[in-house]
């Protein structure tokens, strides 16, 4: 009798543990949660990796170079992983999904090596503000093409002050080099459009986190390749392989690889602005970091300088949670 009992409540436990009831504060909270260790992941990542190129131009000037270990590094850590797990919800290419992906990668490659042929001629905080003043520009683009609505008085005034720390910072910038400049000027066009144009496809495409970062770095490949070839790059070829440049160039595709990862789960969570200044706000790691490293950095007006545009950046999501 006792068996039977239980036999015909199995059912009614069963029915009622596929449908858990979730509050709306359980929701708020889950995502909550996963927001945090999303910005968590994705600022430890973005903190060294500014560093840890840097040493790697140093040891190893080929920008190409480099950023081709990284994508090879990364597309073929996330095919290894489709290997070990097949259950994992990873998709391989195909035509349909890698045609409207392929410019958003075209752009994000533009930004990668823009960004790592500035660090070659300039200092790590001349490049961090120069993608300070990014969010008031993602903004607008995301006002315009994404339907987003604008930030507040208070978070404009905290975007137009990020810019006028830019500005305090590059007066006081000793070093001013001019190539250095117009590979940051490429930069900070690249980088606004790739903020706004890879969320679009976050938000368009269906794939999968995992799936994504494959795509994104495998064809990023024969990019890396092709660029090598335009801009005459060929020093990898020249480079006495010591331990440290050796190390530096591994380190940076781990890094690379843990940063795409993070990069694209946090897009899929955050707005494109937000994220914007996420980017911004985590470099307090990098300056920290560069300033115990190099000798090279900026003076008290430039620290200034960036202070302002890191607080901003702070403030700047403070208004935005209030509203």
């Amino acid at each position: 009798m006792l068996h039977g009992n239980r036999a015909a409540d199995y059912p009614v436990a069963e029915k009622s543990q596929k449908v858990p009831p979730y509050s709306p504060l359980q929701k708020e909270v889950k995502q909550t949660s996963a927001i945090v260790f999303g910005i968590a992941l994705y600022a430890m990542c973005s903190s060294t990796l500014l560093i840890v190129n840097k040493v790697a131009m140093v040891e190893m000037p080929d920008p190409s170079f480099l950023l081709f270990c990284q994508f090879l590094t990364s597309s073929l850590a996330v095919r290894a992983l489709k290997v070990a797990k097949p259950e994992m919800d990873i998709e391989l290419l195909t035509w349909d999904k890698a045609k409207p992906f392929l410019l958003a990668t075209m752009v994000f490659f533009m930004c990668l090596l823009s960004n790592t042929a500035a660090l070659k001629s300039v200092n790590v905080e001349t490049v961090i503000v120069a993608r300070s003043c990014s969010p008031i520009a993602v903004a607008v683009l995301e006002r315009i093409f994404l339907k987003r609505e604008l930030p507040s008085v208070q978070g404009m005034l905290a975007l137009l002050a990020i810019i006028g720390g830019a500005v305090i910072y590059v007066l006081s910038d000793q070093g001013f080099r001019v190539d250095g400049y117009s590979w940051l000027a490429v930069y900070f066009v690249f980088i606004v459009v790739e903020m706004v144009f890879i969320k679009f496809i976050v938000d368009t495409v269906p794939m999968s986190t995992w799936t994504r970062v494959y795509y994104n770095n495998t064809l990023s490949i024969p990019m890396a390749m092709a660029s090598a070839i335009a801009l005459g790059d060929g020093k990898a070829l020249q480079v006495v392989w010591t331990p440290t440049a050796l190390s530096a160039v591994l380190l940076s595709c781990v890094v690379g690889f843990a940063i795409s990862y993070a990069g694209f789960n946090l897009r899929s969570l955050i707005s494109a602005t937000s994220f914007t200044v996420v980017g911004v706000v985590c470099k307090v790691n990098t300056v920290l970091i560069n300033d115990c490293m190099w000798t090279m950095h900026s003076n008290l007006y430039g620290h200034a300088g960036l202070s302002v545009c890191i607080i901003s950046g702070f403030a700047y999501e403070k208004f935005k949670r209030k509203k």
